[in-house]
């Protein structure tokens, strides 16, 4: 499925997020250096928000997803190079 969708290589360092229909259970897949880990979490209320217009999740986003954290206006202060 990372390669079909993403079109990215699954040991490239990155996190695969997938959520279900209803948002209240995630899988993380993510590349461990001798093999590959998956994280599951299941919300016992509620459902996982998601940040509109993006298939990709900054760092920050990401955390602020698995703690159930939903931005109302988030914007940078600045931007990192």
């Amino acid at each position: 499925m990372v390669y079909s969708i993403f079109q990215m290589d699954v040991t490239c360092g990155a996190y695969f997020v997938f959520l279900n229909r209803r948002r209240d259970r995630m899988k993380v897949l993510y590349w461990d250096g001798d093999g590959l880990a998956l994280w599951y979490k299941r919300l016992e209320k509620g459902s996982f928000p998601l940040p509109k217009g993006t298939d990709f999740l900054e760092r920050r986003q990401f955390f602020m997803l698995l703690e159930g954290v939903v931005p109302q206006s988030v914007q940078k202060r600045y931007k990192v190079s």
